[in-house]
């Protein structure tokens, strides 16, 4: 049974149903968020009894554990705004579509990035993997946002009201990011 988007009608220039998309980003989260834990393991004990030692253990795997906690919320919080985001688009172009499927390769990708930091934190390639995904992730938002707005596929409630604050505020976070995976890269390359 095909269940069509109430949003959508057959006059718009959508390249794919606006309720697919959003099940797949869903999907995609759902998987990637859940991928994270997969890293967390338990530790081996030689004492089983022994709180010290298992302190001690759990301690090494420290940055493990906040690569974790970093890495769920910031998948989150990138879920939630795109799911924000998307609740203003009206239809998909071919090209919000690529930028949604950067959206989601870098999703998909994060658990990797964040298995890499929470491995290896001193080392400066995991910070510019890590960083890289956000960069690439944000970028590819405010590209969407952009293309969307200037094919007109967003509501026009969203163009009058809430494009620019949304705009301002994915502009400040690539900024950010910008900034943070420029100077991981800068820290790698002069080590």
């Amino acid at each position: 049974m095909n269940v069509s988007d109430p949003n959508e009608n057959a006059m718009t220039p959508s390249v794919i149903s606006r309720n697919r998309l959003e099940c797949l980003f869903d999907g995609i989260f759902a998987i990637a968020m859940t991928i994270l834990v997969l890293e967390l393991k338990v530790p081996d004990l030689t004492d089983p009894h022994s709180a010290g030692e298992m302190g001690r253990k759990m301690a090494v795997y420290a940055p493990v554990f906040g690569s974790y906690v970093l890495s769920f919320v910031a998948l989150g919080v990138f879920w939630f705004r795109h799911n924000e985001q998307f609740h203003h688009c009206q239809f998909i172009t071919n090209r919000m579509l690529v930028f949604q499927l950067a959206q989601l390769a870098m999703a998909a990708f994060f658990p990797f990035c964040a298995a890499l930091l929470g491995r290896y934190p001193s080392n400066r390639l995991s910070m510019v993997f890590y960083s890289g995904c956000v960069f690439i992730y944000l970028w590819s938002v405010w590209a969407n946002w952009v293309v969307a707005k200037r094919a007109g596929a967003l509501k026009p409630e969203a163009v009058a009201g809430q494009y620019a604050r949304i705009r301002s505020r994915l502009r400040r976070g690539c900024l950010v990011i910008t900034l943070l995976f420029g100077s991981s890269l800068y820290k790698l390359l002069t080590q």
